[in-house]
């Protein structure tokens, strides 16, 4: 990836970025990290909701693992609007 970069500083900024990501070592990996779950889960909702399919591996895959408060609290929100439509 960096090498399609063409190498230099951003290249370098843009690596160091994705092993803090990959190591979790920030509280902004731990939120980005968060986030992809959530997006992944807010995806599989649209799905049942609109092609009244079951997608429950999706859920049970992120079950217990966000790590912010914030993706605590959406992941609580979409599992209330999942209920709520199912």
């Amino acid at each position: 990836m960096c090498k399609l970069l063409g190498g230099g500083p951003r290249a370098e900024e843009i690596h160091e970025l994705w092993m803090e990501y990959e190591e979790n070592s920030t509280t902004e990996a731990k939120v980005v990290k968060d986030f992809d779950k959530i997006e992944m889960i807010l995806q599989a909702l649209e799905y049942e909701n609109e092609q009244n399919k079951d997608l429950e591996e999706f859920f049970e895959s992120t079950a217990g693992k966000f790590q912010t408060e914030l993706g605590k609290s959406w992941a609580l929100e979409i599992a209330a609007r999942r209920k709520k439509h199912g």
